[in-house]
């Protein structure tokens, strides 16, 4: 899988992820939610912060192949990271 998510250019905060997080966590499965929500409480580089909640961004409003291929990549990060 060639795809990225493009972070954007503003660094975000890891309250910014957390909300978006929230907001998300009806569309996504529980295990990744749990697991993303843990991962927010370790110290993480600036660029997965903006990488999570550039992953986080319209998550909601995403085909379930588009949904799946973010969960990929969300996942990946999460065992990259720590949690």
């Amino acid at each position: 899988m060639n795809e990225t998510v493009d972070p954007s250019t503003v660094d975000h905060s890891l309250t910014d992820v957390s909300r978006r997080l929230e907001r998300q966590s009806q569309c996504m499965p529980a295990h990744l939610y749990f697991q993303l929500e843990e991962l927010l409480h370790w110290s993480l580089d600036q660029e997965v912060v903006n990488q999570l909640y550039a992953l986080l961004k319209k998550y909601d409003v995403l085909t379930d192949i588009e949904r799946e291929e973010r969960n990929i990549i969300i996942q990946m990060l999460i065992d990259e990271n720590g949690a």
